[in-house]
């Protein structure tokens, strides 16, 4: 009956990215890609034999990689992440930070596909858009 004193769902505490020592720092991308049809792009880049590597990523890795435009902190996109749930009306998992930050290392890490930086930064022309 009184809907409007139930208390507003409280957000997780997020006490991962409080100690995260890089959560000050920008990202973008770095890489080459391009659309495979409507849902999903590929990374691209050329071997040491000069041939043409092409590399697909599940949902949340290719939609960070997306969004790494180099103008918002790790931290400032946690809240972007959460405001994306709440938009969809979906349950905010208790280890969004972590999973968010793993998820990041692994595009600078294991794909070289974002790169980090202490202030904000331009994406180069080339990584700005898909390639043609």
């Amino acid at each position: 009956m009184f809907n409007f004193l139930k208390k507003k769902k409280d957000l997780p505490e997020f006490d991962f990215i409080k100690s995260y020592s890089e959560k000050g720092k920008y990202f973008a991308r770095v890489k080459n890609w391009n659309w495979l049809n409507s849902e999903q792009i590929s990374l691209m880049e050329k071997d040491s034999d000069g041939k043409i590597k092409m590399t697909t990523m599940d949902y949340w890795p290719q939609e960070m990689f997306l969004d790494a435009d180099g103008q918002k902190t790790i931290s400032e996109y946690l809240r972007v992440l959460i405001k994306q749930f709440k938009d969809s009306k979906m349950e905010i998992p208790p280890d969004l930070d972590k999973f968010m930050v793993e998820t990041l290392l692994s595009l600078k890490n294991d794909l070289n596909a974002i790169e980090f930086s202490d202030s904000p930064i331009e994406i180069k022309a080339e990584y700005k858009n898909p390639v043609k």
